[in-house]
């Protein structure tokens, strides 16, 4: 299931641009290995705000590097430090980086992020979610110490192949915690009182905010 209409999607899908070796290379192992990774368009999303805003990001879910690269390829002078459980999903995103030239401009954290959050030195100025879907919220409230004032937040995989809005006893590709999960983030993202945020359809749908502070 998508979240657009079928012909939305591919007019979308035709006006991608030309990926560069490494990135191309990434997508290829993702299809072929059932490696989970973000959308094209998400990617691109993250870029622009990377472009625009040259921050000190942190990324909860490194997996093969993917969206990493998309981050870091947009990067001047601003850093990416990436956490990721699986030390096998590390070492490849290692080399893609290095591979794609921009290895410099990212620390990988390995181990669990709920124990590796609170060992990081703040601020980031961007945070990225993209790891354990029941644990969206968990990450979060751990990482908003690390956040700088002005912080951006992004989270992937919000409205899950469009099952959010599923009724509850539907049958589903997502599994029931996960849906749940996601449910209960977009409701306390946009109902929040120390984020402004909005929940768009890129993707595999962006929950994106801005922080709050008084």
């Amino acid at each position: 299931m998508a979240i657009l209409h079928d012909h939305v999607e591919g007019y979308l899908r035709a006006l991608r641009p030309d990926r560069d070796p490494v990135m191309a290379e990434m997508e290829v192992l993702a299809e072929r290995d059932s490696v989970p990774i973000v959308h094209w368009e998400a990617g691109r999303f993250l870029a622009t705000l990377c472009r625009g805003t040259d921050p000190r990001v942190l990324e909860v879910g490194t997996a093969i590097g993917y969206s990493a690269l998309h981050m870091a390829q947009a990067l001047e002078n601003g850093k990416l430090v990436t956490l990721e459980i699986d030390p096998a999903r590390a070492a490849t995103a290692r080399k893609f980086l290095d591979d794609a030239g921009v290895g410099d401009r990212v620390e990988i954290v390995e181990g669990d992020a709920r124990q590796t959050i609170p060992n990081l030195g703040g601020p980031f100025d961007l945070l990225f979610i993209d790891a354990k879907k029941d644990q969206y919220g968990e990450y979060l409230e751990l990482a908003e110490p690390l956040l700088a004032e002005r912080a951006l937040l992004v989270v992937d995989n919000l409205l899950m192949s469009g099952e959010v809005a599923l009724p509850h006893d539907a049958d589903t590709y997502w599994a029931d915690e996960s849906l749940a999960a996601a449910r209960a983030f977009n409701s306390q993202l946009l109902q929040s009182e120390r984020w402004l945020g909005s929940v768009l359809p890129i993707g595999d749908g962006v929950g994106f905010a801005a922080r709050l502070y008084r």
